[in-house]
């Protein structure tokens, strides 16, 4: 947000060589490096984009009125899975890398969020509200065998371990 509006950057991991790879008067946020790192996927005043690694070749890939947002790569790089309140309450969707065949994976009057992919891809954890504070979710990466794992109150942003045998994540269950 160097100049009053948020866009998005890139440096190295030394903090060094900091560049600017979004200029628009959109707010834009949420990056995701796709697997092979070519492209990064962000979120733009309630779409998602994708863009080549270097900020070119930049691509709407939904179109909708409500918000989509968070958008994570499986780890092949083909698919994209996403939060977004399209039908009223927010949802999990998941589309082709290119935008193409969008299909909504949860269906429910709660608000499911923060969409990770396991490491093979097989499975996608979340956040949802379903019982009546935030838990941590599993399903596979059809949207079928929704399980809870957590049932404390306000668990958030799961994160996969790479070996995919763990989930780390946030929560205030301490107060």
């Amino acid at each position: 947000r160097r100049d009053g509006d948020w866009e998005i950057f890139v440096m190295n991991a030394d903090g060094s060589e900091v560049r600017q790879l979004t200029n628009n008067d959109a707010t834009d946020g949420g990056p995701a490096w796709s697997p092979d790192g070519t492209r990064i996927a962000f979120v733009s005043d309630r779409e998602i984009f994708v863009m080549n690694a270097d900020g070119g070749e930049v691509r709407r890939l939904t179109d909708n009125d409500d918000r989509d947002n968070a958008p994570a790569w499986s780890p092949d790089g083909k698919r994209i899975a996403f939060p977004s309140s399209r039908d009223g309450d927010n949802e999990v969707f998941v589309m082709n890398a290119d935008g193409s065949d969008v299909r909504q994976l949860t269906d429910n009057d709660d608000w499911d969020d923060d969409p990770a992919w396991s490491p093979d891809g097989t499975r996608i954890a979340f956040n949802s509200d379903r019982d009546g504070d935030y838990e941590i979710f599993v399903m596979n990466a059809d949207g079928t065998e929704v399980r809870q794992l957590t049932d404390n109150d306000d668990d958030y942003v799961p994160a996969w371990s790479p070996d995919g045998k763990r989930i780390a994540f946030v929560s205030s269950r301490d107060g």
